[in-house]
């Protein structure tokens, strides 16, 4: 950690050097003939400085041998001292503020020699009473930094805070002009003050033990200022690339498994020993996939981020939750993954012998085994975010290591050594002769292969898991070795938002969440795109109902039409013949007389 002690004196010795080196020699005539009066160029961003706190910033000061940049790099490395440290908190007002920086860019006149007629640019030095007023409420004392103190140069001697007004000696002339009352700036401005510089963030800490408890990270001791949340191991856009990539497999492995769970263990018909393992590895997934849903909804950043410059910790119920939901869901899967394992390979081993079903026995250890852990650490306040974490997680590394890793290795082993086995059933049957038993186990490989696809694919997920924690927890002491060149770098960086502490490769955190929220993908992959699921949904009741009612809507839509058009050719058959017999009719009037009234009576009837 930066040690405050070791740095008050460079403060206050810095404070002089300033005035002397950079100013003292440039603001007295006829020393600097090429000195200017300059608009401010206005703070960097992220750092107020003196935007706010200047008497005229369309005119300041500057000599021939410096620049405003320059000035400014040296000003805001003395404001970040102010507002890093508890010690400097009573400095932290506008009069401090004003002081300083009418110091730093004094006003500037001009003075034209009304017999060379040359224009001279000359500084407003603020008074003795203002310096006399900071170093009392800074508690800086008169050993380190005195206001009465005075530079000689060319045996003049000049005050470099005047108790009233200063005399230029320009040429063989002299010019008289009355010092900057600082605390008129101070009292007319109405700009806040910036108490810490990002990415760091104001809070005053009467218990700091308590605070870092709830989540606030200190990066010194006797600060005012603490890391904020995202933490600095990351630029943000790239915080919120992983934030996206979590709430996104999230999303889609938990629709997709909760689709499988009701394929695979609600509308089957025919639920096999095997497909109880799958639907309890399933139903896992979905727990696990929905802890980050639930992160998702609630807005991952505020989970993580409850308060700005606080992670999340144990009085966050929604971090708590999340951290017990994947907490418990994580061993669920992968002791039902080593069942499944387990199954496949003694499925293939006995071949051809009856297997009993043990899931109630699977199903009864696996809730034990796997809720216990959580209960303990909840009931211990150990789910929190933290700086490195996309996710409430354990925060202490025993717990990780007993109350997670330790099982989760267990069933990790137990696992690998079935794989390795099933591997070496596979060789039998692939390298030996194709006989009534190799053919049936054969048989056997073929109807489990999808099986053995998501228990490698399974494996490599969550043996990444492990050594990339143990990997992180092996070189933490990397991470929180760069916290003191972090902070120096907070305090001389013009960029802030540019200083990081150490991190993991941001490639390496990307797959590691990758790894934890895509289970759900590689098991619809597997099970979801399946002739077997097809078939489940295309006989389900409710489909099949489903169907049978749009057919029936559809027939009778296709006979109502049908049977509108019969209508329509009969009637316009029945006026064509109407209208032929009226023509006929007509005519036979017209030529026959009375027999022909007979003849119409004959041919309406039978119309």
């Amino acid at each position: 950690m930066v040690s405050n002690k070791n740095l008050l004196p460079i403060i206050y010795i810095f404070f002089i050097i300033l005035y002397f080196g950079d100013v003292a020699k440039s603001q007295y005539f006829p020393l600097d003939k090429g000195a200017t009066c300059q608009k401010y160029r206005g703070d960097s961003p992220g750092i107020q400085l003196c935007d706010g706190f200047l008497s005229n910033p369309n005119s300041i000061y500057i000599n021939s041998t410096s620049s405003q940049e320059a000035i400014q790099a040296q000003g805001n490395l003395v404001r970040q001292y102010i507002n890093f440290y508890k010690s400097f908190e009573s400095c932290k007002n506008p009069r401090t503020f004003a002081l300083l920086c009418a110091f730093l860019f004094p006003e500037c006149e001009k003075y034209t020699d009304p017999v060379s007629k040359v224009t001279y640019a000359y500084p407003i030095l603020p008074c003795y009473n203002n310096c006399l007023n900071m170093t009392t409420s800074c508690q800086i004392s008169t050993s380190r930094l005195s206001c009465a103190t005075k530079y000689t140069f060319e045996n003049i001697s000049y005050s470099v805070f005047p108790k009233n007004t200063t005399t230029y000696q320009i040429d063989s002339l002299s010019y008289t002009n009355t010092c900057e009352n600082t605390d008129l700036i101070a009292n007319s401005q109405n700009t806040s003050i910036q108490q810490c510089f990002e990415p760091l963030v104001y809070h005053v800490s009467t218990d700091e033990i308590h605070d870092k408890s709830i989540g606030y990270i200190f990066p010194s001791t006797n600060t005012t200022c603490v890391v904020g949340c995202p933490a600095p191991l990351y630029y943000a856009n790239q915080w919120r690339n992983i934030y996206r990539l979590s709430d996104v497999l999230s999303i889609l492995s938990c629709i997709l498994t909760l689709f499988l769970v009701i394929t695979l263990g609600i509308i089957n018909p025919k639920v096999s020993r095997f497909d109880k393992i799958n639907v309890m590895l399933l139903s896992s997934i979905f727990l696990q996939a929905f802890s980050g849903a639930l992160m998702t909804f609630n807005g991952t950043e505020n989970t993580l981020c409850p308060e700005d410059g606080r992670f999340a910790s144990y009085i966050d119920r929604m971090c708590v939750a999340t951290g017990f939901l994947l907490h418990g869901s994580s061993l669920l899967v992968v002791q039902w993954w080593c069942v499944l394992s387990f199954e496949v390979w003694f499925t293939i081993f006995q071949v051809g012998k009856k297997q009993k079903d043990r899931f109630i026995y699977y199903l009864v250890a696996s809730l034990i085994i796997a809720w216990i852990p959580p209960i303990v650490s909840i009931s211990k306040n150990e789910y929190s975010g933290g700086p490195a974490n996309p996710f409430c997680w354990l925060t202490t590394f025993n717990y990780r290591r007993f109350a997670f890793w330790l099982p989760m290795g267990i069933f990790l082993c137990l696992g690998g050594v079935f794989l390795i086995l099933l591997m070496r059933e596979i060789y039998v049957i692939v390298s030996g002769n194709v006989q009534s038993t190799k053919e049936s186990r054969f048989k056997v490989l073929k109807m489990e292969a999808k099986p053995i696809i998501s228990l490698i694919m399974y494996f490599s997920c969550l043996l990444y898991l492990f050594i990339y924690d143990q990997w992180i927890n092996n070189h933490m002491h990397v991470y929180t070795d760069s916290i003191p060149s972090y902070a120096l770098c907070l305090l001389t960086s013009t960029s802030t938002n540019d200083c990081l502490l150490k991190a993991p490769d941001i490639t390496g955190l990307g797959y590691f969440i990758y790894s934890i929220r895509v289970f759900g993908v590689y098991a619809f992959i597997i099970y979801g795109i399946s002739k077997k699921t097809l078939q489940i949904w295309k006989y389900n009741y409710f489909v099949v109902f489903i169907g049978q009612k749009i057919e029936q809507f559809t027939n009778a839509t296709t006979t109502a039409k049908s049977s509108n058009s019969n209508n329509s050719s009969t009637t316009n058959n029945i006026s064509v013949k109407a209208s032929s017999n009226m023509e006929y009719e007509t005519r036979q009037e017209n030529e026959n007389g009375d027999s022909q009234s007979v003849e119409l009576d004959s041919n309406s009837d039978a119309l």
